[in-house]
């Protein structure tokens, strides 16, 4: 026992001192914190848009071909739908369909938020209304149909990528020109708001001209689709189950030695999340085959699922003060809050929960990847709020598949019986020093 404790200490200070500390630093640099902002500022839409998916796609669930076989029960579905089809289609057309827009005009104000810090004359709102002009830049406006159609979704999630790196590149060249001054000088006695708006002036003529010259001052040339092939092999590389699996171990392991292991790798993971996840939106919508597997609502609603099962273990303990962490705990780690568990047990830095937490995890994904490729876990095709229990979770988010409901709570019970026999010896150890505490404390 003392070897194994060993190795493992030579671990968590492995992970503490050499592999946290530049993984921090990365997810600290501006762009992806900028990023990170955008996208939790966009989840609520995302779920608007999802739902609003699902349900306009709820009577096909009850047909022949969606597996329920009730024409009774889809027919019924159809006629309560149907008139409200059109604002259901307005629903995902301003949230999912225009998702790259949305995230270049979020993503200009936060990172020419953070600019602002050291280059006070840049004024965030400015910088948000230049990204999302400088997108639109690369759209070929004389291809829109009468009906305002954009081609194939150009400003949805297949352009996710083009415009976090457009928006970029926008504030960052108004920045240096703010910076080096190019700008109209107003005399002191305007006010502020009226001098930023003449101060912006050169500086976002500059920039829009330039990116209307790279946009379309090319014939026979998109550089949007550019950046939208290179950046698709970039999300197909990212969808695979392996890098999913070293994303999630790596989520692991940071958590283990008390770092937020979950918004480290997300500020990373977000942008091939968020296409991975749309895309199947998309699918669903269109009736056609689901392009992706393992995205981040597979591993939340499959995998990560929730502490439940370790308050659960705590609630049963005759440790004192696991009885009582696991009473108060239990109805948070229902909804997905694991810190209390994480912390006051803790999981975080004790040997003895190193394995069913990193090791344990690892076979529930690798476990879950193998049903995924037997056909028996289905893809996630919309998002749910994360405090949502799982099993629920799975339900909605498959589109009503009664055996991803089923899958998600026998990973509960998979992960209570791999949590278990570690939990007990730990469990064994702390009432050795209860009893020692209580005969110290009935000697004094």
């Amino acid at each position: 026992m003392e070897n194994s404790a060993g190795i493992l200490t030579k671990i968590t200070d492995f992970i503490e001192n050499k592999v946290s500390p530049p993984l921090v630093r990365l997810s600290k640099m501006k762009y992806l914190e900028s990023l990170q902002m955008t996208f939790m500022t966009l989840m609520p839409y995302m779920i608007i848009g999802a739902t609003a998916t699902l349900i306009n796609n709820l009577p096909g669930l009850f047909t022949s071909d969606g597996g329920f076989n009730l024409p009774q029960v889809a027919d019924f579905l159809t006629k309560i739908i149907t008139p409200v089809q059109p604002i259901l289609l307005q629903l995902v057309f301003v949230t999912i369909n225009i998702l790259a827009l949305l995230v270049a005009i979020l993503n200009g104000y936060n990172l020419g938020k953070i600019n602002s810090q050291k280059v006070p004359k840049v004024t965030p709102l400015v910088t948000s209304v230049l990204s999302g002009v400088s997108l639109l830049c690369f759209i070929d406006f004389a291809k829109l149909s009468e009906n305002f159609d954009w081609p194939n979704y150009i400003l949805g999630s297949p352009s996710l990528f083009a415009g976090i790196i457009i928006s970029i590149l926008s504030v960052e060249l108004y920045t240096f020109l703010v910076k080096k001054d190019i700008t109209i000088k107003m005399p002191n006695g305007v006010p502020p708001m009226i001098a930023a708006a003449f101060t912006s002036i050169v500086p976002v003529t500059l920039v829009v001209i330039v990116f209307a010259i790279f946009g379309q001052g090319f014939e026979n040339f998109d550089f949007l689709t550019i950046f939208n092939k290179l950046f698709s092999y970039l999300v197909v590389g990212g969808s695979s189950w392996v890098t999913q699996f070293f994303a999630f171990l790596l989520d692991r392991l940071l958590w283990f030695v008390g770092l937020h292991g979950s918004n480290i790798v997300s500020s990373v993971m977000s942008p091939i999340w968020t296409t991975q996840i749309t895309d199947n939106i998309a699918a669903f919508s269109a009736h056609k085959d689901i392009p992706y597997m393992f995205t981040e609502q597979w591993i939340n609603n499959y995998v990560r699922v929730s502490l439940f099962p370790v308050a659960l273990l705590c609630t049963l303990s005759k440790v004192k003060r696991f009885n009582v962490l696991g009473k108060l705990s239990l109805p948070g780690t229902i909804f997905n809050i694991a810190e209390p568990v994480m912390y006051g047990l803790p999981v975080v830095l004790n040997p003895i929960m190193f394995v069913p937490w990193v090791i344990g995890f690892a076979c529930t994904f690798l476990l879950n990847v193998g049903l995924a490729f037997l056909g028996l876990t289905p893809p996630m095709v919309a998002m749910t709020v994360w405090t949502m229990p799982a099993p629920l979770a799975a339900f909605i988010g498959s589109g009503f598949k009664v055996s991803s409901l089923i899958i998600s709570l026998l990973n509960f019970v998979l992960i209570f019986f791999i949590f278990y026999p570690f939990f007990k010896v730990y469990e064994k150890q702390e009432l050795e020093k209860e009893k020692l505490m209580e005969a110290e404390q009935a000697v004094e």
